[in-house]
C-alpha cells in the first residue's frame, strides 16, 4: 500500500512537512511504519497550488524513489503553497512502474491549452487533484465495462494503467456539470457515487469477492474529501488520521503544533508525522472527512456497502 499527505491552511513551505519532520513522508517512503512492507519506492509525486500565479495546480511526478530525489529536495525549500498533495507509490502487483501511473492525478484532459480557451467544465477539472490508498475490487474484469461508461473527453484524460487514474475519471464523471464551480457537497457526493459505481460494477462482472480497500483524497484547491472505505471483509484497511491545529512548525526534526484547539491548518495522512493524540485523530473505518476552504472539518459515516 502507498502512504499518502495533504495539507491545507496557512502558506507553507513543501519542506517544512515533506522532508524536515523525522517521520515525514519521505521517510515512511523507507520506512512506513502502518504497513507489512516498510518501502514505497515506485515512484511518487506532489501537486500544490499557487492562488494568484494559477488557478490550475503545479504537478511534479518522478519514477524516482522520494528518498532519492535530489531534484525536489532542492525545489521544496522555495515552493510556498496553503494547499498540496504528496504521495509515495508501492504499486499494486501486475501494474506498471511507470511515471504515468505516479500520484496525485490532475484531473480533465493533458494538453497544454490556455485555460481561457477550455469550456468552464474542463477547467474546473483542471484545478483538480486526486490521489488514492488502496485497490479497487475487480479492477481487470470492470475496465473494459467502466471504459464505456465514461464520456469521450473522460476515457481520453487517462493516460496511466493504475485504477486509481481509473477511480479518478469514474468520480469526475459523477462530478458532471458542476465541476466547472463545485462545492464542499458536490465533491463529496460525486466520491460517494463513484465509490458505488465501482462497487456494484466489480458484482456485476462477477468480481464482489475481490476486496475493494479505497483511501481516496480529492481536491479542488479550496476544498478537500477524503476517505477510509474498506470492504467487510478487509480485516486491515489501511489506515488515515487527520491532524489539526493552529499551525504546524518544525524544529530539529520533530513536527509540533501551535493552539491545537484552532483549527486552521489541516493535514490529512496515511501515518501521523509525530505522535499527538491533542493533534491526530483516527478516521474510523468507513468514513469521510469533509474539509471546507475555511479549513473546518467535518467527518461523517460512508455506508458499509456504500
Amino acid at each position: 500500500m502507498c502512504r499518502f499527505l495533504a495539507y491545507h491552511g496557512p502558506p507553507v513551505r513543501l519542506h517544512e512537512l515533506l522532508y524536515k519532520p523525522e517521520h515525514s513522508l519521505i521517510h515512511q517512503s523507507v520506512h512506513a511504519n502502518e504497513r507489512k512492507e516498510p518501502l514505497n519506492g515506485d515512484g511518487w509525486g506532489v501537486g500544490w497550488y499557487a492562488p494568484g500565479v494559477s488557478e490550475q495546480p503545479g504537478l511534479y511526478r518522478t519514477l524516482h524513489p522520494a528518498w532519492s530525489d535530489d531534484n525536489m529536495r532542492h525545489v521544496s525549500p522555495v515552493v510556498e503553497t496553503p494547499l498540496f498533495l504528496a504521495h509515495v507509490r508501492a504499486a499494486s502487483p501486475g501494474l506498471a512502474v511507470q511515471q504515468l501511473n505516479c500520484h496525485p492525478f490532475r484531473g480533465g484532459r493533458h494538453d497544454h491549452r490556455d485555460p481561457e480557451e477550455l469550456d468552464a467544465v474542463e477547467r474546473g477539472r483542471r484545478r483538480m487533484l486526486f490521489m488514492h490508498n488502496g485497490v479497487i475490487g475487480g479492477y481487470r474484469k470492470v475496465i473494459r465495462r467502466l471504459h464505456q461508461q465514461l464520456s469521450d473527453d473522460l476515457f481520453h484524460s487517462i493516460q496511466g494503467s493504475t485504477d486509481s487514474e481509473h477511480a479518478f475519471a469514474v468520480i469526475q464523471e459523477a462530478l458532471g456539470e458542476a465541476a466547472a464551480k463545485p462545492s464542499l457537497e458536490d465533491l463529496s457526493d460525486a466520491v460517494r457515487r463513484g465509490l458505488t459505481f465501482l462497487h456494484d460494477l466489480k458484482h456485476q462482472v462477477g468480481a464482489g469477492e475481490e476486496d475493494t480497500h479505497a483511501n481516496f483524497l480529492l481536491t479542488d484547491g479550496a476544498c478537500m474529501v477524503a476517505t477510509r472505505y474498506a470492504d467487510e471483509s478487509v480485516e486491515d484497511p489501511p489506515s488515515l488520521y487527520v491532524g489539526q491545529a493552529g499551525s504546524f512548525f518544525c524544529e530539529e526534526g520533530r513536527l509540533g503544533a501551535r493552539e491545537p484547539d484552532q483549527a486552521t491548518s489541516v493535514l490529512i495522512a496515511s501515518e501521523r508525522l509525530w505522535e499527538d493524540d491533542e493533534v491526530w485523530q483516527r478516521v474510523p473505518r468507513n468514513h469521510m472527512v469533509k474539509v471546507a476552504p475555511d479549513r473546518t472539518v467535518e467527518m461523517e459515516p460512508l455506508a458499509t456497502q456504500v
